[in-house]
């Protein structure tokens, strides 16, 4: 499977946003008081995978 570097690089950088996001704003804390990073970096992972699978695909090409 070929990802479009596209929506790899929006997901990296919608998930790193709602990380830092996360972070700064104090929701981490709120979701894992112990583990705040923790908390963050599970935050950007769902986020990513969830942009790069909504993320639309070039009109060219096929998804599989």
């Amino acid at each position: 499977m070929k990802a479009s570097t596209n929506s790899t690089l929006a997901a990296t950088l919608i998930a790193t946003a709602a990380g830092v996001g996360a972070w700064f704003f104090g929701f981490a804390k709120v979701i894992w008081p112990d583990h705040p990073q923790v908390a963050a970096l599970v935050i950007s992972i769902v986020v990513s995978i969830v942009v790069k699978q909504i993320w639309p695909i070039n009109v060219g090409r096929k998804r599989i």
